[in-house]
Order: C-alpha cells, then sequence, then structure tokens
C-alpha cells in the first residue's frame, strides 16, 4: 500500500460562503419562528416568488429580527468540492514526498527562514492553467513568489522523479524556478504535460478525485493563469 495523502478542496470565497449561509440561516429561523402566522412554512429557499417576498417584508419590518443581519432565501451551493487523494512515490522521490507530508500534516511547526507555518492547510491554487496545471503550496507569500521547505529552503532534484511523466491529468509534480529549487510549491497537472517531463520531479498521482481536477479546470481556470475563482485547501493530511 502507497504511502497516501489527501488534500480537501473548497471552490468559491470561504468569507463569502460564509455571510450567505449566515444569511439563509436567519432567514430559515424567521420563518420556523413566524411562518405560520403569514401561511407559510417548508424550506425557506423552497417558497416562491409571493411568499419569498411575504417573508422578507415580514422581517424587514421586525426589528428584533432584521437586527440581527441580512437574511436571504437563497440557499448558498457549499463550497467544499471534495477531497483529492495522492499515491506518493517515496521510493523515486524521497526527499520531496518526506517534504510533501510534513507539509501536509504541519507537524513541522515554524519555518526557521520564512517563520511561516509549514502547512498547506488554507494555502490557495494561485495559478491555474486550463487544461495544463493547478499549483499551489506558496506558503510564504501565497502568490507563487515563495516558498519553503522542511529542509531550510530550496533542496535539490531527485533523478527517480524526473524519469517519470506527465502523462495524464493527477500527476503530482514539484514546481520549480530552475535545477534544484524545489521548496513547498507544487502542481497537479489537469492534462498531460510532457513539456514538464525532466524538467520537474513527479512526486505523486491521485488515486482519487479526478472529478475536482475537472471542476477546478472547469470552473477555476483561465488561459493566464489566473484564477477565475478561489480554490484554497480547507484541509489536509495523510492517510
Amino acid at each position: 500500500m502507497p504511502l497516501q495523502g489527501f488534500l480537501d478542496i473548497d471552490i468559491g470565497d470561504p468569507t463569502r460562503y460564509s455571510a450567505e449561509l449566515a444569511a439563509y440561516k436567519l432567514a430559515s429561523n424567521f420563518l420556523s419562528a413566524v411562518g405560520g402566522q403569514y401561511g407559510l412554512n417548508g424550506e425557506a429557499c423552497d417558497l416562491g416568488e409571493d411568499d419569498t417576498s411575504t417573508l422578507m417584508e415580514a422581517f424587514a419590518a421586525d426589528p428584533t429580527w432584521s437586527s440581527r443581519g441580512a437574511a436571504s432565501t437563497v440557499k448558498p451551493t457549499p463550497i467544499r468540492a471534495g477531497r483529492i487523494i495522492l499515491d506518493l512515490f517515496a521510493d523515486e522521490a524521497p526527499k520531496a514526498v518526506e517534504n510533501f507530508r510534513c507539509l501536509l500534516t504541519g507537524e513541522r511547526g515554524i519555518g526557521k527562514g520564512s517563520n511561516k507555518p509549514l502547512h498547506y492547510k488554507g494555502c490557495a491554487f494561485h495559478r491555474i492553467v486550463h487544461g495544463f496545471c493547478c499549483q499551489g503550496g506558496d506558503i510564504v507569500r501565497g502568490d507563487g513568489s515563495g516558498g519553503d521547505s522542511i529542509y531550510g529552503g530550496k533542496f535539490n532534484d531527485e533523478k527517480g522523479g524526473q524519469k517519470r511523466k506527465h502523462a495524464a491529468a493527477g500527476v503530482l509534480s514539484m514546481a520549480n524556478g530552475g535545477k534544484n529549487t524545489n521548496t513547498s510549491q507544487f502542481f497537479l497537472t489537469l492534462g498531460p504535460a510532457a513539456q514538464c517531463d525532466g524538467k520537474h520531479v513527479v512526486l505523486g498521482c491521485v488515486s482519487q478525485g479526478l472529478e475536482i481536477l475537472e471542476r477546478i479546470d472547469l470552473e477555476a481556470a483561465s488561459t493566464d493563469g489566473k484564477p477565475r475563482v478561489l480554490v484554497t485547501i480547507s484541509d489536509c493530511g495523510v492517510l
């Protein structure tokens, strides 16, 4: 059984989602409390246009409830896309895999050079190129200009990992700025990427969750790499 890690992926702005969910819960609670007075029942999101107007007018006219914040009968779409499970190639790229594993668990604490948590949790994918890759892991600056590792900065390439091919979607590979410049940044291929062969250390592949990569490619990718939607690692670890 190979060493496995996981990434729980959110697609969307968590701050906006939290606000929208709070507004929906407030409308739902108001409906439960006073809906019977207006002949309204069921779920707030299932109300027709006229019933929605009745509910929201009643909410606005009730200072006890309206003072609690904005309300909405629109139920927000959950941003949790699901879990990507990765098989890690510890035999071919032991140094890269150990770095990645520790960054999944956060067990190494704070980086000595960056003074940032050595942990992927909460990290966004800053570059998502349609049909090519989604790149993340900049735990220092979050924009692709930084990175750190459990080794105190950049570490060398591993030939075993470089021999692996970027032949399909779901390949996990180290991002770099040239030879022997690996840090915390990595990418997942969204399709075949032969141009990366021999230049990047492959350290794993997706064993479950390719459909999440398809969603990322469809909803967040762009031709220039700037994400159209925020994609975040909401949680991560090893199995």
